[in-house]
């Protein structure tokens, strides 16, 4: 791979950033910014949906909260590559792919970072959480961890249906969840699938007395 660098950078003494992939395979990543996208979980709109989509509409009627996901890139066939080749093969390295761009994305918003956690099961077999290597730059609080529940497939090994029938995946760290009330929190996470997973995330922050809760995931 090589980077150009102009005339402008070599005068002003720019500093050049390394590439990590080539041109090609950064380009097969579709970014939702600029695009068309439901105002309550960000999945890019066709000109037959609403907007809110459907999904969205039914989850207003089953939650007490407004809730609003902001993704930054489509989770399309080289995203889904990426998330193979980063979470279950384990290839650690891949985090910086993103780690930049989604960390200053969160900043922005000037809220309390918090990630969404994995199981201890989870942590064990990838040696990594995915979500907090991806926040490797920012300041974020652990303030949830993956309740204690009976043994259940991974996430990732669920179909919708039962996505949306999991039960609350978490629990509040008690020393920390003092630290959240009457703040402003970002929770952050990998991919919003369902929207299940994030918004048991929420409905804790809520009772622990966030002031406001919103989503952003890398990919929607």
């Amino acid at each position: 791979m090589r980077a150009e660098v102009s005339f402008d950078d070599i005068i002003l003494f720019t500093r050049v950033e390394p590439m990590l992939i080539c041109q090609d395979c950064q380009s097969a990543f579709e970014k939702l910014t600029g695009q068309a996208t439901c105002r309550q979980c960000g999945r890019r709109l066709t000109v037959v949906m609403e907007n809110p989509c459907y999904d969205c509409q039914r989850w207003q009627h089953q939650i007490s909260f407004n809730f609003r996901n902001v993704g930054l890139y489509e989770y399309n066939a080289a995203m889904k590559d990426y998330m193979k080749r980063y979470k279950f093969l384990g290839d650690y390295r891949l985090r910086w792919l993103f780690a930049k761009q989604l960390g200053q994305f969160a900043l922005k918003t000037k809220r309390l970072l918090v990630p969404i956690p994995v199981t201890a099961d989870t942590m064990a077999v990838r040696g990594f959480n995915q979500v907090t290597g991806l926040l490797e730059r920012c300041h974020y609080i652990e303030v949830l961890r993956a309740a204690q529940l009976t043994k259940n497939r991974r996430q990732s090994e669920k179909n919708r249906v039962d996505r949306l029938r999991l039960s609350q995946p978490f629990e509040l760290v008690k020393e920390k969840a003092h630290l959240i009330a009457g703040k402003k929190v970002a929770l952050i996470d990998d991919v919003y699938t369902t929207g299940t997973t994030i918004r048991c995330a929420a409905t804790l922050l809520y009772q622990a007395g966030a002031a406001s809760v919103i989503g952003i995931t890398l990919a929607r």
